[in-house]
């Protein structure tokens, strides 16, 4: 068997993307095929995005005296749709930090 029947006989085994109609979709390969190169490039320029989004949350963590993990969920927050419930986040932490508190020695 040669290898453009496995891969068509794969092809008819395997489960696509559900269309708008809830059938499944005819898997194609050619739109892939057609972009492979630029999304391999996208993912070189994503890669270092990434490294200079996470150098200047250090510079700034380090300038502000606050940890990387603060700055970046902060601008997380604020640059996304989740500003409200990293607030909510905040102040539940808030909450249980002063009134759970940290392990102590003895039962209290």
């Amino acid at each position: 068997m040669d290898a453009s029947v496995q891969t068509e006989l794969a092809i008819d085994k395997a489960k696509g993307r559900k269309d708008s109609t809830g059938q499944e979709d005819v898997i194609k390969t050619k739109p892939l095929k057609d972009a492979i190169d630029d999304l391999i490039a996208l993912h070189g320029k994503k890669q270092n995005a990434n490294d200079k989004f996470n150098a200047a949350v250090k510079a700034v963590a380090e300038k502000s005296g606050l940890l990387s993990s603060v700055v970046r969920k902060l601008v997380n927050a604020r640059a996304g749709d989740k500003w409200e419930e990293e607030s909510r986040k905040v102040v539940q932490l808030g909450i249980v930090f002063e009134e759970v508190g940290a392990i102590s020695g003895g039962s209290e």
